[in-house]
């Protein structure tokens, strides 16, 4: 009777060894799906900031280009650029200073915000100052923005990533013309 019970324990050991080998191989295939799944996941989320920083941008190009009083059928001129430059309105005696594209949107909201601030502002601090959502999309756009303010030469980059507003302007009327400090 002994020799029945060990050989029944044994078939029920060598089952159990079976069912953990196929557990251990079921769990080795769901970790490599699992795996292949993040793979794509991590470059479905890449794509979706992508797209949402474009979006963003379109956007904003568009914004920058929309006059305030425009009409349908007015033309923004060619370029997608503002090509309505105005020079700073030099008062008698005065040398003209630099001209730079009009503000309007949220391109005027950023300098204004930036020249009222006490402290240069990195785009994530001007993100959140504004009132927008503070997601990777907007702070790369915003941070495209104040790049492209610094060329058209309405903000400085004091250093890496901190903006401030560029010396020459202090009480700017918002349609491209300067007043020097």
């Amino acid at each position: 009777m002994a020799a029945a019970k060990e050989e029944m324990v044994a078939a029920l050991l060598a089952r159990l060894e079976g069912a953990e080998e196929a557990a251990r191989q079921q769990c080795a295939e769901l970790s490599r799906q699992l795996e292949e799944l993040q793979e794509r996941l991590t470059a479905a989320q890449r794509r979706m900031e992508r797209l949402s920083i474009a979006r963003e941008e379109l956007a904003a190009l568009a914004a920058d280009d929309e006059p305030d009083d425009a009409k349908p059928g007015d033309s923004v001129g060619s370029g997608g650029r503002h090509n309505d430059v105005a020079a700073h309105s030099a008062g008698p005696g005065e040398a003209p200073g630099p001209t730079r594209p009009a503000l309007r949107g949220l391109r005027k909201e950023t300098v204004v915000l930036l020249a009222s601030s006490d402290k240069p502002l990195r785009a994530r601090d001007v993100v959140r100052a504004l009132g927008q959502q503070d997601v990777r999309g907007r702070v790369e756009g915003m941070r495209a923005r104040l790049k492209r303010l610094v060329s058209d030469g309405w903000l400085v980059e004091r250093e890496q990533g901190l903006f401030t507003i560029a010396s020459g302007v202090n009480g700017f009327a918002g349609e491209g013309n300067t007043a020097t400090d």
